[in-house]
């Protein structure tokens, strides 16, 4: 069965997948500078990742793997795991609502405490970014990964995003404390205002709202 796992490095989409037609099919026209590997040692991984973290002209990555069950697992021992949540919320006029941190525009999520679930997490966060009140939490959307490096330690980061609901009357209050300096509620008809000063590990999530 062909399988694909999309890890953001860097802000760079680092494509995994054990599907050779998906492999060796050239990238989408956008994408100028990218590279291919085959999996054969976990030193593959290594350099991979390395090259995603110096490369500042690299834009994608594509690897792939015959046996991915083996590959998954000694990516994810390259890593510490971390388990974070968020939302995406829309108010009774399917506004979305956006928040503003460290000079780009996000989404409200955060780190899991000890022993909470994905749900937990994600109600919490928004809450506390955001300073909302009454949220309804709604379907899970999807799931996206990013992975990081901190001085010589990797860590591999699974976001969990729910649909969330909340009304427009609420007041909003950026926590200052995680550097949230406005947030607006957005209508979907202008989100390209906002995403073009965006992640791109977000960008999928902003395509599936778009969708």
């Amino acid at each position: 069965m062909a399988e694909t796992f999309t890890v953001y490095v860097n802000q760079k989409p680092l494509i995994l997948t054990n599907d050779e037609e998906q492999y060796f099919m050239p990238p989408a026209e956008h994408y100028q500078s990218y590279i291919y590997c085959k999996f054969k040692t976990e030193e593959d991984i290594a350099r991979i990742l390395n090259i995603c973290d110096q490369d500042e002209h690299l834009q994608l990555a594509l690897v792939y793997a015959a046996d991915f069950e083996a590959f998954k697992k000694t990516f994810r021992e390259l890593f510490t795991e971390i388990m974070a949540a968020g939302g995406i919320v829309k108010n009774e006029e399917k506004d979305i609502l956006l928040i503003f941190r460290k000079g780009k525009w996000d989404l409200p999520k955060g780190k899991a405490d000890d022993g909470e679930k994905p749900e937990e997490t994600a109600i919490r966060e928004v809450k506390e970014e955001t300073g909302l009140v009454n949220l309804e939490l709604g379907a899970p959307i999807l799931t996206t990964y990013h992975a990081y490096k901190e001085e010589k330690e990797r860590f591999l980061k699974t976001t969990y995003w729910f649909e969330m609901t909340s009304s427009k009357a609420e007041k909003l209050v950026p926590q200052a404390e995680e550097k949230i300096t406005d947030i607006r509620w957005v209508s979907p008809d202008n989100l390209d205002e906002y995403t073009s000063n965006t992640y791109t590990n977000l960008l999928p999530i902003f395509d599936k709202i778009a969708n």
